[in-house]
């Protein structure tokens, strides 16, 4: 048996994503999730009584602007489908595999769609390659796993949810050589720890931790199953969008700053609410009159106020009347308030579109593909890494099948060959003039910058031309003349 807090302990490098990573979550899941979490968003004034702070919570308010960028950005490459390249021999197994690489229906795009929203949230998405775990399953043949339907399956894992990874280098590779991670129950499911070591043969041992209470009504966990995989490698694949700090699993998030600019985002508006409902109720002031009191001769008598009441103020010696006033407080405060937040809006979206532009020194991703020139903005980028991180988990999962096969994909970037959408659109004109591309590509290019629609077919186009060319001889071969003069033309 384990203790608990052994059991769930993180690593240092780890450990410190935690606060950004519980950050990020709770902007995600909402107004409820930020107001929840109390003074770790919204800070307490000073001396400020429980009472006065739960009311100033409870009408606060939440714009969620960091999600509706991530899930703009998180879009990008999933205007098209992911693809299998048809370079390799792509086998029926494959082909079925990509079309529910979970188990519970999901194809390879979607799959990716969800690994790429938790990469660029996090800055780090694990997909784990999983198998059923049936005994002597290294014995197994492949018609038997056919037959028995045993296929391996993909799991998220989320980057928070893992507790400690360590490495080492062979050659000039660095491979995993132990991960645990926590998989949380559900409802009456307790909670798992999956434990992975590399042992000194090079095998890959590893043993299912469960949850339970013991005789002290202590938390504690236990061995489940354990058993030795059947392939030579842990089968964890990383999809990273941050840089990371050296060979340590901390990395810098690229959506740190927008992350932060949402939480003060929600202060500034949540401050502006509270002044409104403040100056909403005036306060009711009195000069030269006498407070009455309750019987008690202490407390302070309730003043009616509101339509069809007259409040009179007690003379004073000199015979002068008291008087009644509202106090207001002026609106300056509310418009450099409502500024404030205005600006504040705007940067948050600036912000959430500098992963789409040209690449600069202020953006915390560097990776191969932006030192190849490949790619022209971050998420361009992150599209480069998430294709690794595809074929590397397919390349997993056919060792699982016991294939020789190397899938390659095809990940959607034509988004950043849109950016300077005017000028691409008038120079592919001009090489179109100058006879450097042919009708075909001038189109391709055109539906691919989205100036054409999705449902542009080249095929019904060209016979569209065909109708629209003037004929003189009304024979039969006339349209055959039409066609080849077409062709003639895309010849030259």
């Amino acid at each position: 048996m384990v203790k608990k807090s052994e059991m769930l302990k993180r690593s240092p490098d780890i450990e410190c994503m935690v606060p950004y990573w519980d950050k990020v979550t709770d902007i995600l899941n909402g107004k409820e999730a930020i107001k929840s979490a109390g003074t770790a968003y919204m800070p307490a004034f000073p001396d400020e009584t429980s009472k006065d702070y739960n009311f100033r919570l409870q009408i606060s308010k939440f714009t969620n602007i960091y999600r509706d960028v991530v899930e703009g950005l998180a879009s990008k490459p999933f205007q098209n489908e992911i693809t299998l390249l048809s370079g390799n021999n792509i086998s029926k197994e494959l082909l079925d595999f990509v079309e529910n690489v979970d188990g519970a229906g999901n194809n390879l795009t979607s799959f990716a769609a969800l690994t790429f929203f938790n990469g660029i949230n996090y800055a780090l998405d694990w997909i784990f390659i999983d198998y059923p775990s049936i005994p002597n399953s290294e014995v197994i043949t492949v018609a038997e796993a056919k037959n028995m339907n045993l296929r391996p399956f993909w799991v998220h894992i989320l980057a928070k949810n893992v507790l400690e990874i360590k490495t080492e280098m062979q050659g000039s590779e660095q491979i995993i050589t132990y991960f645990k991670h926590m998989e949380p129950g559900f409802g009456n499911d307790p909670m798992h720890v999956r434990e992975f070591v590399k042992n000194k043969n090079g095998q890959i041992e590893w043993k299912l931790y469960v949850e339970v209470t013991n005789d002290k009504n202590e938390t504690e966990f236990v061995v489940e199953q354990e058993g030795v995989l059947s392939i030579d490698f842990i089968p964890m694949v990383p999809f990273v969008t941050g840089r990371r700090d050296g060979k340590s699993f901390k990395f810098y998030p690229p959506m740190s700053d927008a992350a932060d600019l949402q939480i003060t985002l929600y202060q500034n508006e949540s401050a502006l609410e509270y002044i409104k409902m403040l100056t909403s109720y005036p306060m009711l002031a009195t000069d030269g009159t006498k407070v009455p009191m309750e019987a008690d001769g202490k407390t302070p008598k309730k003043v009616a106020v509101g339509p069809n009441r007259v409040l009179y103020g007690v003379p004073q010696d000199n015979g002068i009347g008291g008087s009644w006033k509202y106090v207001e407080p002026q609106a300056n405060s509310l418009e450099f308030l409502q500024k404030n937040i205005d600006k504040t809006k705007n940067d948050l979206r600036e912000l959430g579109r500098q992963p789409l532009t040209a690449l600069s020194t202020q953006l915390t991703t560097v990776t191969t593909s932006i030192a190849a020139g490949k790619a022209k903005s971050a998420v361009t980028a992150w599209c480069f890494n998430l294709k690794d991180t595809l074929e590397n988990a397919l390349l997993v999962t056919m060792k699982w099948m016991k294939s020789n096969l190397e899938p390659e994909v095809n990940v959607y970037t034509g988004f950043d060959n849109v950016l300077d959408n005017e000028q691409d659109v008038e120079e592919l004109g001009k090489a179109r003039e100058r006879g450097d591309i042919s009708i075909e590509t001038y189109w391709e290019e055109l539906k691919r910058r989205k100036v054409l629609s999705p449902e542009f077919d080249i095929e019904i186009e060209k016979k569209r031309l065909l109708e629209d060319i003037p004929v003189d001889e009304p024979d039969i071969n006339s349209g055959n003349k039409a066609i080849d003069n077409l062709n003639q033309k895309e010849e030259m």
